[in-house]
């Protein structure tokens, strides 16, 4: 294959991993009022874990379930996949999709911010993000569609997803510095299988299988949407367009993220944002590109995805 369509197949599968993953929320407020968080993430991780180990050519062997690899992976699938996602769905019952959308965003400035209290020097452009960041994120946060304020329960639901972005920057960090030694696409595939391990047990024990038989068609379009492309193809395309593109250059697509999620909450479920959600939406991006700037001149972690 030439380079040209080479490296437009590329761009194919970061743009289609990016707005796939931010329709993720409006089909997951769908899903949630016919599923439990618990049946939806366990069925999400079925799904992923068994079209990654088919597609994704990691080529997993024995020898990856040693002990010293399964504890860490335990550690970063409930942070990562679990607890992540678990959280995700049930704030997502009190609040807009719209408003996971622009939360989800401020992910990089969270990650950005825990290295820095790991060491990582704080410079210019970093404490500006933070600022942008947690500014846009409180104008998210307490925004209330046609009015400007405190709203129960909406605002609960935006606190707990805003939570789930720093599980996710627990799970990048202690990524980066347990499984080093494994490509990504590995990494994520393991973690999937081991989230799905500890996920059946208590599936089975709360009557998971149940919940499926009075599942609608919408329902099950909305899970094999999630399951099969957010859990499976996303990350896949998302770790090919990684390798072939480079961490940098593929992480600027994450800013089509948010606006996919506007799109498809206003196709599938009618959401208008208040202004001053989508000001703090734009807050929160000028903060992430501030730490992209960043991370160009100065290292760090790179293309980090925002999902499980």
């Amino acid at each position: 294959m030439d380079t040209p369509k080479k490296n437009s197949w590329l761009y194919f599968q970061v743009v289609f991993a990016t707005v796939v993953w931010g329709a993720s929320f409006p089909f997951t407020k769908r899903l949630v009022a016919e599923l439990s968080p618990l049946s939806i993430v366990t069925a999400r991780a079925l799904l992923g874990a068994l079209l990654l180990v088919l597609l994704s050519g990691s080529k997993l062997r024995a020898s990856d379930f040693k002990p010293a690899y399964l504890w860490k992976l335990a550690v970063i699938s409930v942070l990562g996949v679990s607890v992540q996602q678990y959280l995700q769905a049930y704030a997502l019952k009190y609040t807009q999709a719209s408003h996971a959308g622009w939360l989800i965003a401020s992910t990089p400035i969270v990650v950005a911010g825990f290295m820095a209290a790991l060491g990582e020097k704080i410079g210019a452009f970093k404490a500006a993000a933070f600022a942008l960041g947690a500014a846009g994120a409180m104008l998210v946060v307490f925004s209330r569609s046609g009015s400007g304020g405190f709203a129960l329960p909406s605002t609960r639901g935006d606190l707990i997803f805003l939570s789930t972005c720093f599980s996710w920057a627990f799970y990048v960090i202690l990524t980066k510095k347990w499984l080093t030694f494994w490509p990504q696409a590995k990494v994520t595939t393991m973690t999937m299988l081991v989230a799905l391990a500890t996920l059946l047990p208590a599936w089975f024990v709360n009557g998971g299988v149940s919940e499926f038989a009075a599942l609608t068609p919408g329902g099950w379009v909305s899970l094999a949407y999630l399951g099969l492309l957010c859990s499976s193809l996303g990350y896949l395309f998302w770790n090919n367009s990684v390798e072939g593109l480079g961490p940098v250059k593929a992480s600027y697509f994450l800013y089509l993220e948010p606006f996919a999620t506007l799109l498809a909450a206003y196709l599938f479920l009618g959401e208008k944002p208040a202004s001053s959600a989508f000001a703090g939406g734009l807050l929160i991006l000028a903060g992430v590109y501030l730490v992209g700037l960043k991370e160009k001149k100065g290292g760090g972690l790179k293309g980090a995805s925002t999902h499980a």
